[in-house]
């Protein structure tokens, strides 16, 4: 959603979300969705304690007023330097040209099932 380089222009990122947009990364399950601007700037903050690099990498296909968004998340743990590469798959919903929600499904398989469209 917002990634490293979006950290630098809070503003112009924010921007492009509505204010009270919706956002329920996989760790929603255990963390609860995060709501609203001030939902995402707490994202962005636990994002930051955790883990010292974070950077999505997607490819992007219009759904008519959805966006699906699918690739993966690299990921450097802080303090333990540990690399991975989360899958991620996801949609954004829009609404007068800003971001409303976006859930991530983990895969572009589950993404697609969950708008209802085959792969």
């Amino acid at each position: 959603m917002l990634d490293a380089r979006d950290r630098d222009d809070l503003p112009a990122a924010f921007a492009c979300l509505d204010p009270d947009v919706e956002f329920i990364p996989l760790r929603a399950a255990t963390e609860g969705t995060y709501n609203g601007h001030e939902g995402v700037q707490k994202f962005l903050t636990d994002t930051s304690e955790n883990f010292e690099s974070f950077q999505p990498r997607y490819e992007l296909a219009e759904l008519g007023d959805r966006v699906l968004a699918w690739g993966t998340i690299l990921v450097r743990g802080r303090g333990s330097g540990v690399e991975m590469e989360i899958p991620s798959g996801g949609i954004f919903d829009f609404r007068a040209c800003k971001i409303t929600r976006w859930q991530d499904f983990g895969s572009k398989e589950k993404a697609l099932e969950a708008a209802g469209m085959p792969e």
